[in-house]
Parts: structure tokens; sequence; C-alpha cells
């Protein structure tokens, strides 16, 4: 019983933060208010308040969801490589590109929200630093292994800006970023 509890409070808090990328996406951070969200996630604000209190707790909610699953996904994917080098830097890469298609409504409402927060600037940069560490121990050259997460970064936010590319030149971007992560130290 108390694992059913568990996955429906998971799913809950899921439907809010959704709700809040929604409304962010489609109206803007200034639009993110709790009330919007209850409404947005059809609960009740006193549903809301118990899982989010104020809008910063749902704003690091927003960063400990994405995060918590990125790096989840990150260690998920490492494990499965059966190449040690450069494990890293092709689970970065890749799930960063699989970003691109999937979960980047979240994504981008956050970026677009978390210019209102210092301390969620602070807090995801701490993120990044440890992902960078692994990146730059990856058992390949760690300038070449930080050229790739440079690279990846600028395509997740070219696709930020909606500069896409034609999905034949950024399969070929993904493919070469991934053959560099071959070359040993």
């Amino acid at each position: 019983m108390e694992n059913n509890t568990k996955t429906t409070k998971n799913d809950t808090r899921q439907k809010i933060l959704r709700a809040a990328a929604q409304i962010i996406n489609t109206k803007g951070v200034l639009a993110l208010t709790l009330e919007a969200v209850a409404k947005e996630a059809k609960i009740s604000k006193g549903g809301l308040f118990y899982h989010f209190a104020t809008k910063d707790e749902l704003m690091k909610g927003m960063n400990d969801f994405i995060m918590h699953n990125f790096f989840d996904d990150l260690e998920r994917i490492t494990k499965d490589d059966p190449r040690h080098n450069g494990k890293w830097t092709r689970a970065y890469t890749n799930l960063t590109f699989n970003l691109l298609d999937n979960e980047f409504e979240m994504n981008l409402a956050f970026l677009s929200a978390i210019a209102t927060s210092p301390d969620l600037v602070k807090s995801m940069a701490r993120d990044l630093k440890v992902l960078q560490n692994h990146i730059e121990n990856d058992q390949i050259n760690p300038i070449v292994s930080t050229v790739i997460r440079l690279a990846v970064d600028g395509m997740y936010f070219n696709q930020l800006y909606g500069l896409n590319l034609n999905e034949d030149v950024r399969d070929q971007v993904l493919n070469y970023l991934l053959s560099l992560t071959e070359e040993e130290k």
C-alpha cells in the first residue's frame, strides 16, 4: 500500500511540475503563480500546497526533478556502456541530443524561470561541475571531451533559441561527436 501512495505522490508532483512548465512555455515566467499552476494541473490549491508551499519550492522542485532524472539517466547509460574510455562524454552527448526531442519543454521552462533565482543557478552550476569532472576524467583527452561537451551544450542552446538544424545535419554532428570519444588519451 505504501508503494502505491508513493507512486501517486510522485505522479502528482510530476503533474504539478509539468503544469508549471506548460504555463512558463505558453504564457511566460511572469504568469507562473501557484494559483495558475493548481488550475493548470487540475488540483486544489491545498493539494498543490501539500507538495509545494511556495513558488520558490516549486522552482526548486523543477530543478531537482530535471537534475535528478538527468543524472540518473547518465549513471544508467555509463553503467551500460561496455567501453570504459569516453563513456561519460558519450552518455552526456547521447542524453542531451535525446532531450532535444523529448523532455525539452520542461528544460525550456526551467531555464526560462531560473533567471529569477540566483540560488537555483548556483545549485545547477554545482551539479554541472560534477559532470564536468567526470568528462575531464573520462580516459580520453580532457580537451577533446570538454570541446565535445561545449558543442553539445551549443546544440542544446541552439534548440532553445529555435535554431534547429535539419535532422540529417544534426545526426551527422551527433555521430561526429561520438566518434571523437573513441580516441584514447
